[in-house]
């Protein structure tokens, strides 16, 4: 449309030149033959060039766009951390080696009769171990099954070799019984999970949203260009009739000035619009991944159907589809952690150590597989503050003063995302109305200019009318198209308010 605008606007000029021309030979013409003379002259075609619609800059921007790449980054990072904490429950099977540790020094030994004595002391130590981990979510603490083999090389006066086998080994770690940090993790976990995907879905309607501001933004921009075109050629060829009048004596001096001065100012607002709509052409394909030497024309969206949305269902499909909701359970979440986390590990600390398997020594390593030896082990550890000037109480009185913190925190932006959507539900329902009415004072002043040039042909309204139905034709067009910009990003905005597609009545998804 934009080019096919400018071509015309490039052959009325010519055209305009052509008449000029024509009219010299024929100065007995009426004037009003000369104007449909003009209007009968033949126009060119546009060179084929590719069209781009409002759709397709949408699913370019959520296929190719940064807005993309965002999006897919954010959610990756969310898989992964979520696939992390499920594997953090599941058993892991670890191989311990040291293979081998060879140290030379003279060391101090401490004799049967408790002397000491420094011997020199040339060794080398290896030893082999294979254990399976698992976390105890319901305890927080941490199980162990394991086998293992050292060997010991001497390597002084008499040269031996020690092995000592541990075949079986149950072992079980927890830090504190008071506060458990895995239990806590299963809650939160899930929840960041699917806040993830749930962004995911709010990041791609925010790349076609920024997909429709690129596309709309260049259209108002080329538009405004092909206006700034046609007014031009509007302005010239007005200025070439009245200068014919003019040489008849029929129009007034003031009045070809003014035309003439119409034209000059016609050329350098042409010059500005057409320096913008490139920019914008070039930020466009940029973004949205097009080779900046391929000829793109934008395709003007029709006036769509009167869609309506009433803010109930738009709440309730918010609440449903968007992230804040459980947003909010989880900062609600982690501050009720905190809490547990200050009490638990600023009281008493009640750490268990566990250990039952077997063991042997023995010079050979058939040896240190016979006659296994009981290996048994317990350890419990307390530590309980007695006097620490209040450190315990002011540490969970600011968990608590953080988690009253976080309430009011969250009841405030409960409300400023209500608001939101309240004043988006009602901004999208004035767009289509607003949209209709542009269109009709669009149409309205095209007619008037189109009788306003008659009557200034045939002499019965002057300049003043004549400028004055232009001024209003060009706001007119710009005020259309203006409309038609701010309904397409009202309604892409309300989608990505919503998650909600109200022409289909169902909620966005979008597999990751």
């Amino acid at each position: 449309m934009t080019n096919h605008l400018l071509a015309n606007s490039y052959q009325h000029k010519l055209s305009i030149h052509k008449l000029t021309a024509l009219s010299r030979m024929t100065t007995r013409l009426p004037l009003f033959l000369l104007f449909v003379l003009l209007s009968l002259l033949p126009v060119c075609p546009a060179q084929s060039q590719r069209t781009l619609s409002l759709s397709d800059a949408i699913a370019l921007a959520q296929r190719q766009s940064p807005y993309y790449f965002r999006a897919k980054n954010t959610y990756e990072t969310g898989y992964w951390q979520f696939q992390n904490f499920q594997a953090g429950f599941k058993p892991q099977i670890r191989l311990n080696a040291t293979i081998p540790t060879f140290f030379r020094a003279i060391n101090p030994i401490t004799q049967p009769d408790g002397s000491i004595q420094f011997r020199r002391v040339t060794q080398a130590n290896n030893s082999l171990g294979v254990s399976l981990v698992q976390n105890i979510g319901a305890t927080g603490g941490q199980l162990l099954l394991g086998t293992r083999l050292q060997r010991t090389d001497n390597f002084g006066g008499a040269e031996s070799s020690y092995f000592l086998s541990t075949p079986v080994s149950f072992s079980y770690y927890q830090e504190s019984l008071l506060y458990n940090d895995l239990r806590w993790q299963r809650k939160l976990q899930p929840l960041y999970f699917q806040t993830a995907e749930k962004n995911y879905a709010e990041e791609l309607e925010e790349a076609a949203l920024q997909g429709a501001t690129l596309f709309m933004a260049t259209l108002v921009a080329q538009v405004t260009a092909d206006i700034t075109a046609a007014n031009l050629a509007n302005a010239d060829s007005l200025y070439l009739l009245t200068k014919e009048r003019f040489a008849l004596g029929t129009v007034a001096q003031s009045d070809l000035l003014q035309l003439e001065l119409n034209v000059l100012k016609a050329k350098n607002q042409l010059a500005t619009a057409r320096l913008n709509a490139e920019a914008s052409l070039r930020n466009m394909k940029r973004i949205l991944g097009i080779d900046l030497a391929e000829a793109v024309a934008l395709q003007e969206p029709p006036l769509p159907l009167k869609t309506s949305l009433s803010y109930e269902v738009a709440l309730e499909e918010a609440r449903s589809n968007r992230q804040n909701v459980l947003e909010f359970s989880t900062r609600r979440l982690e501050a009720e952690q905190k809490i547990a986390e200050a009490k638990g590990k600023n009281s008493l600390q009640f750490g268990l150590s566990a250990n039952v398997g077997t063991q042997q020594t023995a010079t050979s390593f058939g040896g240190a597989y016979r006659n296994l030896q009981n290996q048994q082990y317990i350890g419990v550890s307390l530590d309980m503050p007695i006097q620490d000037w209040g450190l315990r109480k002011s540490q969970i009185r600011l968990a608590e003063a953080n988690r009253e913190l976080v309430e009011v925190n969250v009841q405030q932006d409960e409300l400023t995302f209500e608001q939101e959507i309240f004043l988006q539900v009602m901004r999208f329902g004035q767009q289509y109305d607003q949209l209709a009415l542009a269109q009709k004072a669009d149409t309205v002043a095209q007619q008037r200019l189109h009788i306003t040039k008659e009557r200034y042909l045939v002499g019965k309204v002057g300049i003043t009318d004549l400028n004055l139905a232009l001024e209003e034709n060009i706001r007119a067009r710009e005020g259309y198209i203006q409309s038609l910009s701010a309904y397409w990003l009202a309604f892409y905005t309300l989608r990505r308010l919503t998650l909600y597609d109200f022409e289909k009545k169902q909620s966005i998804r979008y597999q990751p």
